[in-house]
C-alpha cells in the first residue's frame, strides 16, 4: 500500500465517524421512546381493565386505577420524566390518560447550538365498563330469541 493513500483513509474515517455515532445514538433514542410508549400504553389500558372490574357502587375506582397505574410504570421508564396520569370514570366507561416529557440531549442532534429537545408522549387506555351479571343475563336473552338453549 502506498504511503499517500494511509492519511486518506484517516481523514476520511475522522469525516464519516461524527455522522456515524450521531446516527447509532438517535436509534438508541428512538428505540428509548418506543420503549416508553409502549409501557405507557400497557400501563394505561391494565389500569383501565383494572379500574372496570370493579362493579360495587362503593367500591374506591380511582385508588385501584392509580395503584395499578403506578405499579406498572415504577422503574420501567427508560427516559420519560414528568409522568402524570389522568383518570376519567363514567357510567359507560373509565379513560385512563398518561402524558410524559422525553427528553433528547442537545449533543446528540445534528444541529448546533440547540439545547434539550422535550418531546411529549401522551397515551390513552380505555375500558368499558361492565356488569358481569347484567352481562350474563342479556347473553341468555339473545340465545333465548335465537332459539338456543341457554346452559344453566
Amino acid at each position: 500500500m502506498n504511503k499517500k493513500y494511509k492519511a486518506s483513509y484517516t481523514v476520511e474515517a475522522s469525516l464519516l465517524f461524527p455522522f456515524i455515532l450521531a446516527v447509532t445514538v438517535l436509534l438508541i433514542y428512538f428505540s428509548f421512546f418506543i420503549h416508553d410508549r409502549a409501557v405507557m400504553d400497557a400501563a394505561a389500558n391494565q389500569a383501565a381493565l383494572r379500574g372496570s372490574e370493579i362493579t360495587s357502587p362503593h367500591g374506591d375506582i380511582f385508588s385501584k386505577v392509580r395503584d395499578t397505574g403506578k405499579r406498572e410504570t415504577e422503574g420501567r421508564l427508560l427516559a420519560t420524566k414528568n409522568l402524570d396520569m389522568d383518570i376519567k370514570v363514567d357510567s359507560k366507561e373509565i379513560n385512563v390518560t398518561y402524558k410524559g416529557e422525553f427528553a433528547i440531549p442537545a449533543g446528540v442532534l445534528p444541529v448546533p447550538g440547540m439545547g434539550m429537545v422535550n418531546t411529549s408522549i401522551r397515551v390513552i387506555g380505555r375500558s368499558s365498563r361492565i356488569d358481569p351479571a347484567g352481562f350474563i343475563r342479556e347473553c341468555r336473552v339473545v340465545e333465548a330469541y335465537a332459539g338456543g338453549k341457554g346452559e344453566d
